[in-house]
């Protein structure tokens, strides 16, 4: 008579079932995993990850092409807190984040949008002023926490060419400013009720540029020109006058300044400031070019351009330059190997393009492709760089 081991005396049969069962189940090959999860979690990788995600195997490859779950608002999402491009269009608003597996744009409804224009953004708010003959609507607004902060009504805003503000709304210090052609600006800090209006003489030797926007910067607004050179005036005089710096290093590209159709001003994390210029030309061997301005010395009563000497940025580090019309910043990167690079408001078949210090070339997210020029793309309309920043909930009693 055989005798069966004390531990498998009152072995319930379905128990020992199960358990080849469990075992099996922790033999499985991880490319059995649900393409659900594998979409969810691919949805949370970076560029570099993203690639090697896609290589492990086919099922883990096909995962990738599922559609993600949709997004309700920014704060479901995994780039609630990382740079994104946003352009607002006619229907719906949408949100690329360059860094990201997922290349088709992430469409959310903000009703309070879909009838204004983008004019600066900054600390995570869009500065708008309204569509149409009678509209003469200016707020802020913050795609992330859907609040909106109304500032006077001025009546002559379309005439804005370029607009900027110092701080958040939220802050005691905000500073709006509008500049309207060459000769005057208006401006209200909050608190104030209505915005003045003051004049600039006008200075031959300096025409603002109208595709970049102005930088106020410790008290004073500091505005690229169309010649490459600068132009600081301060806002609380009036008139006011131009104080006219040259960039003594603009001969680099002097011979090119006919083909120069973006500059953009940035304020980095450090308190300096970075032109940035962009040269439309296929035979230049740097189609960007990007500086450094030095402290200056402001002399209001200075009336004869003065030379600056401004150092040439040849690499940014592991930090990157995201720039547009809408608004521009410099910002650190959290994984290694996507810095020293200026991303562009652009895309081609939906996928954003990259200028790389390093190759002086464009680039392709999470393509192979580059090119020394990309004068036939075109940049979309009503767009800006933001970057959400941790929630604020504004009183129910604030008043701008």
């Amino acid at each position: 008579m055989s005798i069966k081991p004390k531990n498998q005396e009152n072995k319930d049969p379905r128990e020992n079932q199960e358990n080849q069962e469990n075992k099996k189940g922790l033999h499985r090959s991880w490319s059995h995993l649900p393409p659900e999860l594998l979409c969810l979690v691919s949805s949370y990788l970076l560029a570099g990850d993203f690639t090697t995600f896609r290589v492990i195997c086919k099922s883990w490859r096909s995962s990738t092409s599922l559609p993600r779950p949709a997004v309700s608002t920014l704060t479901d999402s995994p780039w609630s807190l990382s740079p994104c491009l946003m352009s607002v269009g006619s229907h719906k608003c949408s949100f690329f984040h360059p860094a990201y597996q997922k290349h088709d744009a992430c469409e959310i409804d903000i009703p309070e949008l879909l009838d204004a224009r983008i004019r600066f953004s900054k600390y995570g708010w869009l500065l708008l002023t309204g569509f149409g003959y009678d509209n003469f609507s200016v707020f802020f607004f913050n795609p992330f926490t859907k609040e909106k902060v109304e500032l006077p009504k001025y009546k002559n805003r379309e005439s804005f060419i370029t607009m900027s503000f110092s701080s958040p709304p939220t802050s005691s210090d905000c500073f709006v400013i509008g500049i309207c052609g060459w000769g005057d600006f208006g401006f209200i800090k909050r608190g104030e009720k209505r915005w003045t209006s003051h004049t600039i003489i006008n200075r031959p030797e300096f025409t603002p540029s109208s595709y970049c926007n102005p930088i106020l910067h410790k008290g004073l607004c500091y505005c690229l020109g169309e010649n490459g050179g600068l132009g600081v005036f301060d806002p609380n005089d009036n008139p006011s006058n131009w104080i006219i710096y040259h960039n003594d290093k603009i001969p680099l590209i002097q011979e090119k300044l006919d083909s120069v159709h973006r500059s953009y001003l940035v304020e980095s994390d450090e308190g300096k400031l970075l032109a940035i210029f962009m040269v439309e030309e296929g035979d230049s061997k740097t189609p960007i070019h990007v500086f450094e301005l030095p402290k200056l010395q402001i002399n209001k009563n200075m009336m004869k351009p003065r030379k600056i000497v401004c150092r040439i940025v040849r690499s940014l580090g592991n930090r990157i330059l995201y720039i547009s019309l809408g608004g521009s910043f410099l910002g650190p990167v959290v994984p290694r190997g996507l810095g020293n690079k200026i991303y562009l408001p652009i895309f081609e078949d939906k996928k954003n393009i990259f200028y790389s210090l390093s190759t002086g070339k464009y680039h392709f997210i999470l393509d192979d492709y580059s090119a020394k020029n990309i004068h036939r793309l075109q940049e979309p309309m009503n767009c800006c760089w933001i970057q959400g920043r941790p929630k604020l909930i504004l009183n129910k009693d604030f008043e701008w």
